[in-house]
């Protein structure tokens, strides 16, 4: 079990592989087996929040917000409130990478949270 309540962020381990990923404007998405890893430019001068690896687990929604003057937005909800989220901004031009990401994010994290729930109903 991770040390790190749900929903908080954890560095993401070097072993996984990247399944999907969209460059957005100042950061990258990518996605891995177990996570959600926002990648922010300039990371190496903020490490509290340079590199951010969610569990998809602790993703409670994944949804995008259609581009409008050429901007298009990638919000991942971890909690209840606005503000227990990221969002990610990406250009129109990678709009089609960012959906690919989405869809790969919505369904690891429906199977992750389908796992989770038969690990923890026979442990009982």
């Amino acid at each position: 079990m991770s040390p790190h309540p749900p929903g908080r962020a954890e560095p993401a381990p070097s072993d996984e592989s990247i399944l999907a990923r969209v460059t957005g404007l100042g950061a990258s998405l990518i996605v891995t087996e177990r996570r959600a890893v926002i990648v922010r430019e300039g990371a190496h001068l903020r490490p509290r929040h340079g590199v951010r690896g969610l569990p998809l687990v602790a993703l409670r929604d994944v949804y995008l917000v259609a581009p409008r003057h050429g901007t298009g937005q990638i919000v991942l909800r971890t909690g209840p409130q606005l503000w227990q989220g990221v969002s990610l901004f990406v250009a129109a031009e990678h709009w089609r990478d960012a959906q690919v990401v989405v869809g790969e994010l919505r369904a690891r994290a429906a199977h992750a949270k389908r796992l989770a729930r038969r690990s923890t109903s026979s442990r009982r």
